[in-house]
């Protein structure tokens, strides 16, 4: 019987139909997140902003949840003023993080909305459905009071999520960051734009 030289096993092995694929299969682009059903209002003076996040609870993120690691959903919200032939101005904008990390003692997910740094919210619950309706869902987001806008301009509010990127085949990038969702700020008397003296 021929000896199989160490070169030419290392080769079979390669070529090998159970491969690293097989084992971490490529993601589905159609299960990407994006952001949805941005509404943009303006109530008691101020410019509000609501959204929600969908497709990002999959079973790697579910899991981590279930073993007690702090999970966290990162967006950014811009309010600008569209400007033709030029870029959009940015006029203000806010980072929030949305957390939950389950005790496993207490049966119980600790909740935490931080608007730039600073918890502006905070909540317990032991119901899963909770949890994820505050992972995702944001609401009456505040971007300033709306007097201070210029009534001869056109405003926009846009959102977007950010995730740290997931890997396929150990070292392929997946980028799993949503696009840019955009809402346009609702128009109102001149006179309850006007500007501050």
């Amino acid at each position: 019987m021929r000896r199989i030289l160490p070169g030419l096993a290392l080769l079979i092995a390669l070529s090998s139909p159970v491969s690293a694929a097989e084992e971490t299969p490529s993601p589905d682009p159609r299960s990407s997140p994006s952001i949805a059903e941005l509404r943009v209002e303006i109530r008691d003076g101020l410019v509000l902003a609501s959204f929600q996040l969908v497709g990002a609870l999959d079973s790697d993120t579910q899991t981590r949840i279930a073993s007690g690691l702090e999970t966290t959903f990162d967006y950014r919200v811009e309010l600008v003023r569209r400007r033709k032939f030029w870029p959009d101005s940015k006029i203000r904008q806010h980072r929030i993080l949305t957390s939950a990390k389950f005790d496993s003692l207490s049966r119980q997910y600790g909740l935490t909305l931080k608007l730039d740094g600073e918890v502006e919210r905070s909540s317990t619950t032991d119901r899963a459905e909770e949890m994820e309706q505050w992972l995702t869902v944001v609401k009456d987001i505040s971007l300033g009071m709306a007097s201070e806008l210029l009534p001869q301009e056109e405003y926009a509010v846009r959102v977007k999520a950010d995730f740290p990127p997931r890997f396929i085949l150990l070292f392929i990038p997946w980028d799993r960051d949503t696009a840019w969702v955009r809402g346009a700020l609702p128009s109102l008397p001149v006179t309850e734009h006007e500007p501050h003296p």
